[in-house]
């Protein structure tokens, strides 16, 4: 019988990759666990481009590597610990379990986000590891804690603004927003180098150097409509002391500090005295049962919220511009009821 098989040369087409992706990311953990290596350093050893390695990097990150950026000047380079072996396993036992669910019970206003999907994930990984004697008592676990806070916000439809969020923050790069501040119609571009996620009252705010303020700017992800990261690093400057910022500040609002007093009654002095409501609180116990709060901070605003809410138990001694702001506001709130 006639060969009739074709003999026709085989097609072109692009040539075969050397090694695989997962391949490519193990050579690449291997290398950065021997030497630091900037990102023209990796596209010459390995044969990608330079935007398949921050695509790389950004994956071996995403996989919970302790991948390290330098800091200093001119171009930067990322390395891993020296003779890094790999993410060991870990065990938990059921009381860090517990303490896991704790956590999640009071992160319920970020349902939907990739912060609780990402605990989610973490929880089950743990609990495939646990035995089945040890497992019979997660339901117990799960009935331990019942949360109860105050207004949420709904973050569920940031799922991808927040997603960008976080590799910009742990990736130290900079990220275009598209934000609406709540006193106008349309909504501004900022290029932000984004320093910390603030957690305030369930709210999530974006503190970082504003590009277009040239300042530092405070960003509510509630009024994110995008977020995209660019490929630009920055670095923290050394003068920005956070921690300190806002460890003066009442609530989110920077302002110079003044010396608070407020007085309580006997009928509220035990919860007062009970709760912390500011790293420099002292509180003065008087012969009538009643008590005064002193503390030094900003943002009157807030301060006269938290006054207020308190209603006839809560009178300001000082400062005069905080009683003024309480009086005015109750003034204003009297006339809706004349």
């Amino acid at each position: 019988m006639k060969d009739v098989r074709s003999h026709a040369p085989p097609k072109k087409g692009r040539p075969s990759k050397a090694y695989s992706q997962a391949e490519r990311l193990a050579r690449i953990l291997r290398a950065l666990a021997s030497r630091a290596m900037t990102v023209k350093d990796m596209s010459q050893e390995f044969g990608i481009t330079r935007r398949q390695v921050y695509r790389d990097l950004d994956q071996i990150h995403e996989q919970g590597h302790p991948l390290e950026q330098s800091e200093g000047e001119g171009q930067k380079t990322w390395q891993l610990p020296l003779g890094y072996k790999g993410i060991p396993p870990i065990t938990v036992s059921p009381y860090e379990l517990m303490a896991i669910y704790c956590a999640k019970s009071h992160l319920d206003y970020l349902r939907g986000t990739p912060f609780t999907d990402d605990l989610d994930r973490l929880i089950a990984k743990v609990e495939a590891g646990l035995s089945y004697k040890v497992l019979n008592h997660l339901a117990r676990i799960h009935q331990v804690f019942l949360p109860r806070v105050g207004p949420l916000r709904d973050y569920a439809g940031k799922k991808t603004v927040i997603n960008q969020l976080q590799k910009a923050l742990l990736l130290q790069r900079t990220i275009v927003l598209i934000h609406a501040r709540p006193d106008h119609d349309e909504s501004v571009e900022h290029r932000v180098d984004p320093y910390r996620l603030v957690l305030h009252q369930s709210g999530l705010y974006v503190v970082g150097y504003s590009h277009r303020a040239k300042a530092l700017r405070m960003f509510a992800v509630e009024r994110m409509a995008s977020a995209k990261v660019l490929e630009e690093c920055f670095r923290l400057p050394d003068e920005v002391d956070l921690d300190a910022m806002y460890g003066k500040v009442f609530g989110l609002i920077d302002e110079p500090a003044q010396r608070i007093r407020v007085q309580f009654t006997s009928n509220v002095a035990y919860l007062v005295k009970e709760r912390r409501w500011h790293p420099s609180q002292t509180v003065d116990i008087l012969e009538d049962g009643s008590v005064v709060v002193n503390f030094l901070t900003g943002g009157m605003d807030e301060v006269a919220s938290w006054v207020l809410s308190w209603a006839e138990d809560a009178k300001v001694l000082e400062p005069q511009a905080l009683i003024e702001v309480v009086k005015a506001r109750l003034a204003r709130a009297r006339k809706n009821y004349c």
